[in-house]
Formats: structure tokens, C-alpha cells, sequence
């Protein structure tokens, strides 16, 4: 639920000698027990939901009405709602993050705006930290993606299957048709997954340039276990990181391949018919 701020209006401005303003909130330093900090949660890594974690280790409850989020690496975010923190809890501040730019780390600085306890409407200013660095990964893989889609075209083709059983291979064709904008980046291969591991074959550590004539390459993937509660529970497995290499990425940039609905149904297919749990 969105707050809006009363505005109320003198005698003065009926004379007309003033005008009518709303009062701005007052900055203060952060209570003591308070604190902030930003995370991802393991089953919004396709996605771009983030949150901020706001901690009340005061003895007060706080009650939450808005907050903005600047960082370098971010066009600003802007949140409005109406969210009590009792004393002793935590809650979380969902979010969807926008578009990366390419950087190091991920440092915010947050202005949160609330009330402590029966207390007046005031503002803090506040690190929310990436306590586990799941954040900056996120923004990586946008540096990743954007830098290769920049040299590159990415087209992921129809899967098959190669062989019969135990010994049957994934093969998923992939091209990639530089643009002719950038000379430096490469690519550098396809990353396991919890669920598939890169099979013989299949370019899992190289420096290809990403120029000249369309590079026509194939994922190779085999399971990497037979466990059908791995499969039923899986939230990641498809996640395969496409490895860019270049002169404004970091080490180890990646971003996940980009997969339609039926690959990746395929990709499950194949786990069960591999394993004989069909």
C-alpha cells in the first residue's frame, strides 16, 4: 500500500500570504540494531528478483514506507510500501534489479525512509551490503551477457540425442555470428550444471574470437547423477554459464544460456530417459 503524505494547510494561505507544503522527513543516523543488507535468493537466480534485508535487533518495531537504492552499477530503485519490522525480526524488501553495467563488486547505498516505534516519519542513510556476493554475480552476468551480444549473435538450435541408454549424449547446437563491433571478446566455453556436466567433447574450457564467420559449436552434456529427487527438486540445473572473455569483463564472467521452454523440457527428458527413471 502506497503512503501519501498529508498536506495541510494554514490560515495564510486562505489569505492568500503562504502556501500549503508537505514536511519533509527528517534525516537521522540509522537506530542502533538496525542494519541492511542485500541478498538473492537461490531460486531467483533466472530471474531478477533481489531483495534488501532489514534486521530490527532494537527493541522497537519499525514500520517501513519507502526506500531508494543508488549504486554505480544501477539506475537508481525506488520502492514505496507499508511493511512493520517488529523488535527482534527481520523482514525482506523485494525488488526487481535493472540492467547491469559492467563494474566490480556491489556496494548500495540505501535511504530508507520510516517510523520507530510510535515515533515521527524520518529518513536514514544505510549500507545494504551483498553479504555473499550473490548480488554482484547477478550484475556480472549482465556485463557477460551484454558484452558478448555486442560481438555476437547467440542462437541456441534444436537439441538431439546421440546413442542409446547409459551412453547417450545431449548434443545442443549453438551459433554465434559476430557483429564486427568488438575484436577483444571471446568466448570461453560452457559451464556444468548441479544436475549435467559438460561431456567429452563438448567446449567447456577454450578462447574462441568471436569475429570473423558464424561459429557453429555443440553443448555435449550427460547427467551428472541418475537421482530422480535431484530432478524433481530442481531449480537450476538448466543454468548452463556461456564463458565470455574480454577486455572489460572480469575473470570468470558468465551468464546463463538462453533457453525456450521446450529445450529445456528436453534437457529433463533426456535426464529420465538417460537414466531409465521413465
Amino acid at each position: 500500500m502506497r503512503r501519501v503524505v498529508a498536506l495541510v494547510c494554514s490560515a495564510a494561505l486562505l489569505s492568500g500570504l503562504g502556501a500549503c507544503t508537505g514536511e519533509l522527513p527528517q534525516v537521522v543516523p540509522m537506530p542502533d540494531g538496525v542494519t541492511l543488507l542485500s541478498d538473492q535468493s537461490r531460486l531467483h537466480r533466472k530471474d531478477r528478483e533481489i531483495y534488501i534485508r532489514i534486521q530490527n535487533k532494537s527493541d522497537k518495531p519499525i514500520h517501513i514506507e519507502a526506500f531508494t537504492l543508488m549504486s554505480e552499477r544501477i539506475t537508481d530503485v525506488k520502492w514505496t510500501g507499508d511493511e512493520e519490522v517488529p523488535a527482534g525480526t527481520e523482514a525482506d524488501l523485494e525488488y526487481d534489479m535493472p540492467s547491469a553495467k559492467c563494474g566490480t563488486g556491489f556496494t548500495p547505498t540505501v535511504r530508507l525512509t520510516y517510523r520507530m516505534g510510535n515515533g515521527k516519519r524520518v529518513e536514514s542513510d544505510a549500507r545494504a551490503d551483498d553479504r555473499y556476493g550473490s548480488i554482484s554475480h547477478a550484475m556480472d552476468r549482465d556485463c557477460a551477457e551484454s558484452t558478448l551480444n555486442e560481438a555476437a549473435k547467440l542462437e541456441v538450435g534444436d537439441p538431439s540425442i546421440v546413442g542409446d541408454g547409459r551412453e547417450s549424449v545431449f548434443h545442443l547446437p549453438v551459433t554465434m555470428t559476430p557483429t564486427g563491433k568488438r575484436a577483444d571478446v571471446r568466448f570461453g566455453g560452457f559451464g556444468s550444471t548441479v544436475l549435467f556436466n559438460q561431456a567429452e567433447g563438448s567446449p567447456a574450457d577454450v578462447d574462441v574470437p568471436l569475429t570473423g564467420s558464424p561459429i557453429k559449436i555443440e553443448m555435449l552434456v550427460t547427467p551428472a547423477r541418475c537421482d530422480g529427487h535431484a530432478l524433481a527438486d530442481d531449480k537450476v540445473g538448466r543454468l548452463f554459464d556461456v564463458k565470455v572473455l574480454g577486455d572489460d569483463v572480469g575473470k570468470n564472467a558468465s551468464f546463463y544460456l538462453p533457453l525456450n521452454t521446450p529445450q529445456r523440457v528436453k534437457f529433463f527428458d533426456f535426464y529420465r530417459s538417460h537414466c531409465g527413471l521413465d
